[in-house]
């Protein structure tokens, strides 16, 4: 192209002086030729021009380079408009977790960096002394490390660990005393972060969020307990926005378009209550400080609604702790409410009496031997000494029996229910099953093994495996009058967006066992509290820390509660149990009021090293409960959030995994029930795109190979048509009510195509 043009310039021009010379022209001929040769250059310079103008315009591009974006970027900038995390409160809307920015500082050591009067803003050389003593007061951060820093070739430089995550608070600090003492150099980047304000504060169940890189970009993700389970909902969606700058890149009033709208996550209110779950942390530093013990794990619950109300284990970690939290020997991440799982012992003798009460198979009156062989297994008492005799009489009722926390007598009931019935038992209490509260990583449990000392043994809490979530299901049944209640750990989901919530409300899921069988065993319960011969829960000495005389060891406003003591053995990691003296995982419920309980409190305690006494749980349950039981009027009240009622539109979850479906409905606030035990859902009983209320039960059918039985109690009779269509099975209705009282077909067995289903309605 520049040869083209230096010989279209220049040709004309060579050209009229060689023919000036040959034909001797006159200056006015050469004149009007030399005019002539311009012009016909200035038509051929325009005709290229406005080729390559055309030639832009159409194309758009110069090479690899969108002039139209490399315009645009000159006079407008479209940014990323980052979504609000949703925050974590407590039942009352105290903030448990919040969005919030740490800092790292840095030192700039650039001496290019000078103010417009030349002043410097990097930090000079006799200074390095000076700056390095203030660093290391005010962070703690090594003095070699800022040394070195310091006299490296770099430009601006960062401290490690120590110099990032700074809080805001501290941060102002550190800028007041820098300028106090005219450091100048320093400075600070923002970090997005999450923050914990309560501090210990049910540390593995709420876990905790950090800052992932996602598409180029930082955000908040959830890396353990609730943060992890409800990233979903707590994470938002990113916008954009697009705005016109002026000639400064200053963005300019009045211009800010929006591309895609920002969505902000859902906030998540918890069943917790903040002053209980404080109290419950204070008390459990105090026992784990008393016991020595490797683990400890407590949970309040409201016996009314299912609600976790508080829940802490030992060891924990803080926000400001966790990077260290592994250096405490037996440290889990697992929350011990849910994900892991534990022989719990003689507190499950509970469910064998509720069981045997339940179905007539034992006389409380009636007397027996305690000494039992069952094939190559003995089967012995606490209470039993090296020479084989007992400390309490060897012959004793059944309710004796119960308060003595007697193997030999769970043993003897379980053996004349039989297997099949006590195993339907297990069922009914949905035992081996995971609760499905939403939380994430939750350990199922198992079932005993099929062999009959296993089965004998799990009478008595040994050879089952549950985690204090599924206890804790199992007796909201005892509390409630053979009612059982699906516990739950959030009480509220709103949407900031569309200001509208989803509320939760008890979630009946079973009548495992009667009225008068639930109580039956509350009864017992209070014996093992009162009765001063059998009872282990009743002290002879009393507890002077408390100031309680030798009597009911759990008392609450001066009434005795209803409790049911436990010791299980370990199992070994070599094989059968641990044989330490102290190598048991000693445990107790509590229910108060024993006679109609408001509450119900269960903590384990895992190898203390300490002597064993009952008062270390004592110690924790006692103010807690009586605390519980001021504050009850309260405690039905919910934090006001100003919004209205949401709904829930229902997906197709047909082909996709049965338990994941369950839990994230259950994070919607939907009640999901899983017929049968298969991995995949084949029908849904509420449609796709239909919206529902919080707390809609919603039926999942999987591909089971066999028809197992739900428990249908309070189901409605449009749920109950609509499993009878699936299983393909006729139903007659006895009585009148919206909901199901009584099925004729036990809940866990199977069921055949063409058999009548009877069901007694009620309200």
């Amino acid at each position: 192209m520049i040869k083209f043009l230096k010989k279209l310039i220049f040709f004309p021009f060579r050209k009229v002086s060689r023919n000036a010379r040959k034909t001797n022209w006159s200056t006015e001929r050469n004149r009007k030729r030399v005019g002539k040769s311009l012009f016909f250059l200035a038509i051929a310079l325009f005709t290229v021009f406005i080729f390559r103008f055309v030639w832009l315009i159409t194309v758009n591009h110069v090479g690899g380079t969108n002039l139209t974006t490399m315009a645009k970027s000159n006079y407008q900038s479209t940014e990323t408009v980052h979504a609000k995390r949703g925050t974590i409160y407590d039942r009352t809307g105290a903030a448990i977790a919040v969005d919030s920015s740490t800092y790292t500082i840095y030192a700039v050591i650039d001496k290019t960096q000078v103010d417009s009067n030349g002043n410097p803003l990097y930090i000079d050389k006799k200074d390095f002394t000076k700056v390095e003593d203030f660093l290391n007061s005010k962070l703690g951060i090594d003095r070699d490390l800022i040394k070195k820093q310091l006299n490296s070739k770099l430009k601006q430089v960062q401290f490690g660990p120590k110099g990032s995550d700074i809080s805001l608070e501290k941060m102002k600090e550190i800028q007041k005393a820098a300028e106090n003492e005219k450091i100048v150099g320093l400075g600070f980047t923002a970090n997005i972060s999450r923050s914990y304000p309560f501090k210990n504060f049910a540390s593995q169940f709420i876990g905790i969020a950090r800052p992932k890189d996602e598409n180029g970009t930082q955000a908040l993700k959830g890396d353990m307990g609730l943060e992890k389970a409800f990233n979903n909902v707590l994470s938002g969606e990113n916008g954009k926005e697009t705005y016109q700058k002026d000639i400064y890149g200053r963005p300019i009033p009045g211009t800010t378009k929006v591309i895609e709208p920002v969505k902000n996550g859902q906030d998540v209110y918890t069943t917790l209550d903040a002053q209980l779950q404080r109290n419950l942390e204070g008390y459990m530093d105090k026992a784990a400080t008393d016991t020595g013990a490797q683990q400890l794990s407590g949970t309040l619950v409201d016996a009314h609604t299912g609600e976790i109300l508080a829940t802490s284990q030992r060891p924990t970690y803080t926000a400001t702790t966790i990077n260290d939290a592994e250096k405490q020997k037996y440290f889990t991440w697992n929350s011990l409410l849910s994900q892991s799982a534990f022989e719990p012992g003689s507190t499950f003798k509970t469910f064998l009496m509720a069981g045997a009460l339940d179905s007539g198979k034992v006389n409380l009156n009636e007397t027996y031997q305690r000494k039992l062989q069952v094939y190559d297994t003995t089967i012995n008492d606490w209470d039993v000494t090296e020479n084989k005799s007992y400390t309490l009489p060897e012959t004793v009722t059944y309710a004796q029996g119960f308060a003595l926390s007697s193997n030999i007598g769970m043993s003897k009931i379980e053996m004349n229910m039989g297997d099949a019935l006590w195993g339907s038992y297990l069922n009914k209490f949905k035992f081996g099953l995971k609760v499905r509260a939403g939380l994430d990583g939750e350990n199922p449990g198992a079932l005993p093994s099929s062999n009959a000392v296993s089965q004998i043994q799990s009478s008595f809490g040994q050879g089952v495996a549950v985690t204090p979530l599924q206890l804790i299901r199992g007796w909201t049944a005892i509390a409630g009058n053979g009612t059982m209640l699906e516990p739950h750990i959030v009480s509220k989901v709103v949407d900031p967006n569309t200001k509208t919530s989803l509320t939760s409300k008890a979630e009946v899921v079973g009548h495992p066992v009667s009225n008068d069988a639930a109580s039956g065993v509350r009864d017992l319960m209070l014996t093992v509290n009162t009765d001063p011969v059998y009872g282990t829960s009743y002290s002879t000495s009393g507890d002077s820390e408390q100031n309680l005389a030798a009597g009911p060891l759990f008392m609450v406003n001066g009434e005795p509660a209803a409790v049911k003591t436990g010791t299980a053995q370990i199992a070994s990691t070599t094989g059968g149990y641990m044989t330490g003296s102290q190598d048991y995982l000693y445990s107790a419920v509590v229910m108060y009021p024993a006679k109609n309980p408001d509450f119900i409190f269960y903590m384990n305690v895992k190898i203390p090293t300490e002597s064993w006494t009952l008062k270390y749980i004592a110690r924790v349950a006692n103010p807690l409960l009586t605390s519980a039981e001021a504050m009850k009027n309260d405690l039905s009240v919910s934090a006001d959030t100003d919004t209205k009622a949401g709904k829930v539109t229902i997906e197709n979850y047909k082909g996709k995994d049965s338990g994941d479906t369950a839990d994230s409905l259950r994070r919607t606030v939907l009640s999901p029930v899983i017929i049968g035990t298969g991995a995949k859902v084949t029908a849904q009983s509420i449609a796709e795109g239909e919206k529902v209320s919080a707390n809609s039960r919603i039926l999942l059918l999987t591909n089971d190979k066999d028809q197992v039985m739900p428990d249908m109690y309070d189901w409605s009779k449009k749920e109950v048509e609509q499993l009878a269509n699936w299983f393909g099975i006729k139903v007659t209705y006895e009585g009148s009510g919206n909901k199901v009282l009584t099925q004729s077909i036990e809940t866990s067995t199977n069921v055949k195509k063409g058999q009548t289903l009877t069901v007694k309605m009620g309200n």
